[in-house]
């Protein structure tokens, strides 16, 4: 054997190992990411004992945990307001990883506090707008719930008024109170829908207030849209049928309760968290995530005993087709034009702040 071949073995030998080497660090990199921890933190907008919004996130997030064992979850009630800035920092720069905002209260501090810490993930629930690179928004079309629930409504009613009991005026809050009026309008075209404003989030003493008016009004159904389970409670005194909104709460007014319009939050906190893994989040459109009826994003609440079975399989026929895209609750808006809503639906009592 020449020289020349001598050196061919030995180049071939050492490009094999080092092809070798390559592959086990490839396959090392591999199994890091596949186990590598990450922090995940939930901040709250109100407390986890609200029946609600926060509630509901919590369970969602809790369960998000259990079902990605390389998740390391903290969280924070009660985390919006004055000091939300220094408080995202802080995560921020203990933490890192992902950071869940639980609602658009939490806007101005991502804004602030994202640019700075370009490797943390920021998410905003409920938001409307990217507010940096390194931000995306989440949310839930829980107005395909409220629809179902309107139909409920319409069919129930026997005095043709049904209340709601609304927070604060802003787009989803009026795309549920419209998706709802529509919901009442396809079962009952000589019902109205009875709107009055709490004017914040999470206020116990001035839903029960403005719950009382509506009632006192005439109206024989009442639902929200409010952190509190307030209305339910109110509802649950006066014996007016109840539809809740964001939780399943029949357990607390059996006698009253009809359904009601629920999140659920895991399988889009999981599909998110998963995205930043696997290091795909950037690759999603927009970095934003929009899940409904049809993700399992939101679902109906159980019925009550006061719902009949043709009303029960009627509101089944149209989550159907509300799943399978047959049914659009707004033909021609698109998301966009949806995150602008500031009108009323016709059958609807009551004028916007």
């Amino acid at each position: 054997m020449n020289c020349a071949s001598k050196l061919s073995i030995v180049v071939l030998c050492s490009l094999i190992l080092s092809g070798l080497a390559v592959a086990d660090d490839l396959v090392a990199a591999n199994n890091s990411s596949e186990n590598s921890e990450l922090n995940v933190t939930l901040l709250d907008f109100g407390p986890i004992g609200d029946h609600g919004w926060t509630y509901e996130a919590h369970v969602g997030a809790s369960k998000m945990a259990e079902q990605l064992p390389y998740v390391n979850l903290s969280e924070r009630e009660n985390a919006a307001g004055s000091g939300a800035a220094d408080l995202l920092r802080n995560y921020a720069q203990e933490r890192g990883g992902l950071i869940f905002c639980h609602s658009s209260a939490f806007a101005d501090a991502i804004r602030e506090v994202a640019p700075q810490y370009p490797n943390v993930i920021f998410m905003c629930g409920g938001g409307t707008e990217k507010l940096a690179d390194n931000a995306g928004v989440y949310y839930e079309r829980i107005y395909e719930a409220q629809y179902l629930t309107g139909i409920v409504a319409g069919n129930i009613t026997k005095t043709d008024k049904v209340a709601f009991v609304a927070a604060l005026p802003t787009s989803q809050v009026i795309i549920g109170i419209n998706a709802f009026a529509k919901g009442v309008a396809a079962s009952n075209p000589s019902a109205r829908v009875y709107v009055d404003w709490v004017g914040g989030w999470y206020d116990p003493e001035k839903e029960r207030a403005v719950a009382l008016a509506l009632i006192n009004n005439g109206c024989d159904i009442i639902t929200h849209w409010s952190d509190s389970d307030a209305t339910g409670q109110t509802a649950d005194e006066e014996g007016i049928c109840f539809i809740s909104f964001g939780s399943d709460v029949g357990r607390f007014s059996p006698r009253v309760f009809l359904t009601g319009a629920v999140w659920d939050w895991q399988p889009i906190m999981t599909d998110i968290v998963e995205s930043v893994h696997n290091a795909t989040w950037y690759a999603h459109p927009s970095q934003e995530w929009w899940y409904g009826l049809a993700e399992g994003g939101v679902k109906l609440a159980p019925f009550g005993e006061m719902v009949p079975d043709c009303v029960r399989s009627y509101v089944s026929e149209r989550q159907e087709e509300i799943v399978a895209g047959k049914l659009v609750i707004f033909p021609g808006m698109s998301d966009e034009e949806l995150k602008k809503m500031y009108y009323l639906e016709p059958n609807v009592v009551g004028s916007l702040p």
